[in-house]
C-alpha cells in the first residue's frame, strides 16, 4: 500500500508541476514590469516570507495530528509531507493538497482519520484567523464587501454545513461503534494537560496572518509608492486577505484568480487598478517560486535524514 501511495504521490507531483507551468504561461505577464528596484524589492520580500511560512506552516497541522493521534510527530517528518502536498494545490479541484497530507499516516503508522481531522481543524482555524485580521484591517469597508460577497459565502457555508451533517449522519449509522471510539479518544486531546499544545496550533494562524499582513503591506508600499495613504494600504491589505477567503470557498477559482483584483479594486476604486494588478502579479509569481522553494527544502530535509 505504501508503494502504491508513493507512486500516486509522484504522479500527482508531475501533474501539479504541469498545471503550475500552465498557470504561469496563462498569466501572459509582461515580466519587464518586475525590473524596477521597487517591484524587485516587493517580489523578494514576498518570496522570502511566503517560503518561510510554507515551511513552518505544517506546525499547527502537526500539533493537531499529535493531539488527535496521541503520537509524537517530528517536524522533520511532517514538513516534507506538508511542503510536497502544498504543490498539489495547482491541480484542478483545490483539494489534492489536503488529500496529499495523508501520506503522513503511512509514514508514521497512524490513522488516516486522525490526519484528516487534523487537516479539517487546520483549515477551519486558518480561515477563521484570516477573516479576523482582514476584518480588522478593512474596518468599516468590510460592510460593503459583505454586502457584495456575503450571499455567496452564506450559500457555500450552508452547503458545507449540510454536507457535513449528511456525512456525520452516514458515519454514525454505518460506523457507530467506531465513531464512539474516535470521539472518546479525541476527547483526551482537550484535557488540561493537552490544552497548551492545542492552543499552540489554534493561535499559530493568528501570528502567521499578522506576519502575512505585514508582508503584504510592505509589498503594497513598494508597488504603490506615495500614491496611496496608509489607511488605503491597510484597506488593500485587508481586501487581499479577504479575497483569499472568497477564492478559497469559490469552486473553480484556485488561488482566487481574478477575485483578488476585483475585491481590491472594489475597496479602493479604479484609481489604483494598474498598481493593484501589478501587485497581484508580483504576489502570484512570488507565491509560485516560494512553493517550489519550500518543496525543495522539504526534499533536501528528507535526503539529509536518510544520509543521501
Amino acid at each position: 500500500m505504501k508503494k502504491i501511495a508513493k507512486i500516486a504521490g509522484n504522479l500527482l507531483m508531475i501533474c501539479a508541476v504541469a498545471f503550475l507551468i500552465k498557470k504561469v504561461v496563462d498569466m501572459d505577464a509582461d515580466l519587464s514590469q518586475l525590473l524596477s528596484p521597487e517591484i524587485m524589492g516587493a517580489f523578494c520580500i514576498n518570496l522570502a516570507v511566503q517560503a518561510l511560512l510554507v515551511v513552518v506552516g505544517c506546525i499547527p497541522w502537526m500539533v493537531f495530528t499529535q493531539s488527535l493521534s496521541g503520537k509524537k510527530i517530528p517536524f522533520s517528518s511532517a514538513m516534507p509531507v506538508y511542503t510536497k502536498s502544498n504543490v498539489y494545490k495547482y491541480l484542478p479541484g483545490n483539494v489534492f493538497q489536503y488529500v496529499g497530507r495523508n501520506k503522513l499516516a503511512f509514514d508514521m503508522n497512524i490513522s488516516h482519520v486522525d490526519v484528516a481531522c487534523a487537516t479539517i481543524l487546520d483549515i477551519l482555524f486558518c480561515v477563521f484567523w484570516t477573516g479576523i485580521i482582514a476584518a480588522i484591517l478593512l474596518g468599516s469597508r468590510i460592510a460593503g464587501l459583505l454586502e457584495k460577497y456575503g450571499g455567496k459565502i452564506l450559500i457555500i457555508g450552508a452547503a458545507g454545513v449540510i454536507i457535513a451533517a449528511a456525512v456525520i449522519i452516514f458515519v454514525r449509522i454505518r460506523f457507530g461503534d467506531k465513531l464512539k471510539e474516535y470521539l472518546s479518544r479525541y476527547s483526551k486531546a482537550f484535557e488540561k494537560e493537552n490544552r497548551k499544545s492545542l492552543m499552540t496550533g489554534i493561535f499559530y494562524y493568528l501570528i502567521s496572518n499578522i506576519v502575512s499582513a505585514a508582508m503584504y503591506f510592505a509589498c503594497l508600499l513598494f508597488v504603490m509608492g506615495n500614491s496611496a495613504s496608509m489607511a488605503e494600504l491597510m484597506a488593500l491589505t485587508g481586501a487581499f486577505m479577504f479575497a483569499w477567503i472568497i477564492g478559497f470557498v469559490t469552486p473553480g477559482a484556485p488561488g482566487g484568480i481574478g477575485i483578488r483584483e476585483s475585491v481590491m479594486i472594489f475597496v479602493c476604486g479604479k484609481v489604483y487598478q494598474e498598481r493593484i494588478i501589478l501587485f497581484v502579479l508580483v504576489t502570484r509569481l512570488a507565491s509560485i517560486v516560494a512553493d517550489l522553494a519550500a518543496f525543495a527544502i522539504g526534499q533536501i530535509s528528507v535526503r539529509r535524514s536518510k544520509g543521501v
